[in-house]
């Protein structure tokens, strides 16, 4: 673990003005700044990425930045164990829903979709002319919604293309040696939800021995809110990389970027983080901001507001645990504690993986390929997928399974298959496939006809009934019929199943809130019981059990609340912690390593 990385560019973002790409970069070749819908110009600081001007100029950067450091790698003496590859690629086109439609795009695009679906996929000859790309930029209702899915396609090879020309110009330039590193992004407000946009986006572009994914995490205070947020993000990480990843932005401040006091983060969510990520397997951890600088005054000076490099004033990223004057935050203590506790677990622990039980999660990354989307149909599809995929199952279902002391691990089902022992499909049933046209495979292969969706309003007070269990408030629900299912609860007032058992299956048609007796009895009826078992005032802890390659076994105990608990735990059946009751004051974290 260190914070020894570096951050070539050529995009930097960090608040500088235009992401750190010049402004004459523009002025000399204008072709780089792309066109999206409609032909409009893009107005963020996007670039064609694999277009050749471009390349040349990153190539420049390149060199000059591998003469300064060069002699700082590790395996040249110096101490940069890491490099980044650009950063946050894709990011700005996906948050600003601006694709690179450009000439020179397109006529790639076009290159790559033939090869897969023929001259004519959307029903008239694509050619590298003016005439098609302007119908690709304005796409009708009747092909949008399966050119922006081949396109989303299409993009994740590009970036991966773009990533291995980054590769190829860092070595010219003598930057070798070293991991190259690609960030994942995707967090925001404090929540995990959109992460696998991100991982959707690259994880092609990381199909690399000698390229690692590496996490942005910004979820602020971790809680019973979003501790299974932080979990999952670093399972779908595993489940979609080959190689070993980190976090390459690990925030450690204290939260008042914005100057004005408007979070305080609880300073013991870094040890909460700092120690969920290092037992989930994360080998890298780079503390971003780590320290705070100063934003210096170009020369010339543009007259743009304050003359300077970045657009936070004249200090930059005041929220460190190190200020700009070098002053030491409050959080400066607690990192310091939380990464020195570190080091028993550090020596001669080899790469972790938590001990899972038999539960997999299903990942598939193009229902998170919803960067992009023009006309209604498109819009729907992705408020629809916005919906189900993340949001109420996490905050639901992950999270019950992860209080009642289950630890799931992610399968990535696009890339193979999976053949469970037992199914359980929760949200909005399967009716469509990704470019919206009518797929019922699943549901009429089990049997399921789908009824009615009720929704909540300001006048109608959506319950769902599970059996013997009070009345659940909720959202959304959809009514099914199955034949001969054991049927698990109904939508309040209309009687209508919304939750089903058939078999080895369960069907799960509505939002439940976090409600561990309905979860509990689903999962006790498939006779799982959890590896981890805690005895006491357990509620909100969350123990975590992780293997290394060397046979050294680490658990970790999260407290979650703000007040002490309670606990005994065992995995199974064998006593942790020799058999004694912990006492866990608020936010604590216990630890217990053990080697063979």
């Amino acid at each position: 673990m260190s914070d020894n990385s570096a951050r070539t560019g050529p995009f930097v973002m960090a608040e500088l003005k235009n992401e750190g790409i010049p402004h004459w970069l523009y002025d000399k070749y204008p072709h780089l700044r792309p066109v999206s819908w409609e032909g409009r110009k893009v107005e963020s600081a996007m670039v064609t990425y694999n277009h050749r001007d471009f390349l040349a100029e990153v190539g420049k950067w390149y060199d000059r930045v591998g003469e300064i450091l060069g002699p700082l790698l590790v395996g040249r003496g110096g101490n940069v164990i890491a490099v980044q590859l650009d950063n946050e690629i894709g990011m700005l086109q996906w948050i600003n829903n601006t694709p690179d439609l450009s000439d020179f795009t397109l006529a790639r695009f076009i290159d790559w979709v033939t090869k897969k679906r023929g001259s004519e996929p959307y029903g008239f000859p694509l050619e590298k002319r003016d005439v098609t790309y302007s119908l690709l930029r304005s796409p009708g209702e009747d092909f949008s919604l399966e050119f922006i899915c081949d396109f989303g396609q299409f993009t994740r090879e590009d970036y991966r293309e773009y990533v291995q020309n980054l590769k190829r110009l860092a070595m010219r330039a003598g930057i070798e040696g070293v991991p190259y590193v690609v960030n994942i992004h995707g967090t925001s407000e404090g929540r995990g939800f959109t992460f696998p946009v991100g991982i959707s986006q690259l994880y092609r572009a990381c199909d690399d021995e000698e390229v690692f994914p590496a996490s942005d995490i910004y979820l602020g205070d971790l809680s019973l809110r979003n501790f299974q947020d932080l979990y999952t993000i670093n399972e779908m990480l595993a489940a979609s990389f080959r190689n070993v990843y980190g976090s390459m932005e690990f925030e450690c401040g204290d939260g008042n970027c914005g100057d004005n006091y408007g979070q305080r983060i609880d300073p013991y969510t870094l040890e909460h983080k700092l120690k969920l990520c290092i037992a989930q397997g994360n080998r890298l951890i780079n503390h971003y901001l780590f320290t705070g600088g100063r934003n210096y005054i170009l020369d010339p000076e543009p007259l743009d507001g304050n003359g300077r490099i970045a657009f936070t004033g004249e200090h930059h990223d005041f929220a460190a645990p190190i200020s700009p004057a070098g002053t030491e935050n409050y959080t400066y203590r607690f990192l310091k504690e939380a990464t020195l506790s570190l080091k028993p677990l550090a020596k001669g622990t080899g790469n972790l993986s938590v001990i899972h039980d038999p539960l997999t999660v299903a990942f598939i990354p193009d229902y998170f390929m919803s960067e992009y989307h023009y006309g209604a149909r498109s819009r729907e599809m992705v408020s629809d997928l916005q919906t189900h995929r993340a949001g109420n199952y996490w905050d639901s279902f992950l999270k019950a399974l992860l209080l009642l002391g289950y630890r799931y691990d992610v399968k990535n089902i696009q890339d193979g298959e999976i053949d469970p022992e037992r199914l359980l499909i929760y949200g909005e049933l399967p009716l469509f496939d990704i470019t919206g046209r009518s797929c019922r495979k699943l549901i009429e292969a089990l049997g399921i006809t789908p009824g009615e969706v009720y929704r909540s309003s300001h006048r109608h007070f959506l319950s769902v009934k599970p059996s013997g269990l009070p009345e659940l408030a909720t959202h959304f629900a959809r009514a099914f019929k199955i034949e001969g299912g054991e049927e698990l609860a109904v939508i309040a007032q209309k009687g209508e199943t919304c939750a089903a058992k058939l078999g080895r299956t369960t069907i799960i048609t509505a939002h439940f809130n976090c409600n561990t007796d309905f979860f509990g009895r689903i999962l006790e009826g498939y006779g799982l019981k959890p590896k981890i078992s805690m005895t006491g005032d357990s509620f909100g802890v969350f123990p975590v059990v992780s293997i290394g390659d060397r046979g050294e076994r680490l658990v970790c105990v999260f407290n979650e609340d703000n007040f002490e608990r309670r606990v005994g735990l065992c995995f199974e059946e064998e006593p942790l912690f020799g058999g004694k009751e912990l006492l866990l004051r608020a936010r604590e974290v216990a630890v217990e390593v053990n080697r063979p």
